[in-house]
């Protein structure tokens, strides 16, 4: 074993066997978690944001229904620590949990005509005779939520709220993170930990996009077979081996100063953002409680 891979080890929690630490994954909490609700939460403000907005479309004499909002647990953590887990790498291979197109703001798809879209987003002032409210139905309801955060701007509550802007902190943060020679040093140890199984791949990468069973824009048309005992094996061997190394917890380590990093440079604009959360929360509350009665 090289130094390399022994200092990593000894730098994770690392079980005494591999799979015993399939019960016992990482710490998924990143910093800028701080600045966004949580999923049953996001979809409480969700609800309330659609229902205002409904109700602001009626208004202008369309009749417009958004989709039911159901909580969507955002993912992007496990990815960012590079979590597997042994137990679900032997029944699934790469399969894995299916992703939620909507992980990162929690909000469903939905459509409507181009009529609907302008008077959503206040692309006209006017709509067959009726104002329409400065930004959309959507600024209007947004504002409704925002009333009331602490230390926030009139114009910010005004704003319609921006649901991607945690999300391009953390990839920011990410984008910071994967230049760290720590993550390198770690697929490094985690390729040694492989090659000494006999499989051959430079990173973490390569193992779960191996084209035996992984789509690529090239052959998505292709129908592969999934959870072969070539995948599997494979599978078992790399969850094992980012255990063994530690491979998460270095990972752990470089996202949290990466995103603790953002948060110091950034601190005046996050603190508005959690001010607007816990508004929107709140409000949320009355607006849902005075639809039901």
């Amino acid at each position: 074993m090289s130094v390399l891979r022994m200092a990593l080890v000894m730098a994770g929690v690392v079980a005494a066997a591999g799979c015993s630490a399939a019960a016992n994954p990482p710490d998924t909490h990143l910093p800028l978690d701080a600045y966004s609700l949580g999923a049953e939460d996001r979809a409480q403000v969700l609800r309330a944001r659609f229902a205002l907005a409904e109700e602001c479309m009626r208004r202008a004499g369309i009749d417009f229904r958004f989709p039911a909002v159901e909580p969507v647990t955002d993912l992007h953590n496990i990815d960012y620590l590079g979590w597997f887990d042994p137990g679900e790498a032997q029944k699934l291979g790469y399969v894995g949990e299916r992703r939620n197109v909507s992980e990162d703001t929690g909000i469903p798809t939905y459509s409507g005509s181009d009529d609907e879209f302008r008077v959503l987003e206040g692309k006209v002032r006017r709509y067959h005779g009726r104002t329409v409210p400065p930004g959309g139905c959507m600024a209007e309801a947004d504002a409704i939520l925002n009333r009331g955060a602490r230390g926030v701007t009139q114009a910010d509550v005004r704003k319609k709220f921006d649901d991607d802007e945690v999300p391009r902190y953390a990839g920011s943060a990410s984008d910071a993170a994967s230049k760290d020679p720590r993550i390198a040093a770690a697929e490094r140890a985690w390729s040694e930990c492989m090659e000494s199984r006999g499989f051959h791949y430079s990173d973490t990468g390569q193992a779960g996009g191996d084209p035996r069973w992984a789509t690529t824009a090239k052959d998505d048309q292709i129908v592969k077979p999934r959870g072969t005992r070539a995948e599997i094996d494979t599978a078992v061997a790399d969850a094992q081996c980012r255990v063994e190394t530690g491979y998460s917890d270095v990972r752990r380590t470089v996202y949290v100063e990466a995103q603790q990093r953002v948060i110091d440079r950034d601190r005046a604009r996050l603190d508005v953002i959690r001010s607007l959360n816990e508004a929107r929360l709140a409000n949320s509350v009355k607006v849902l409680g005075s639809q039901r009665r």
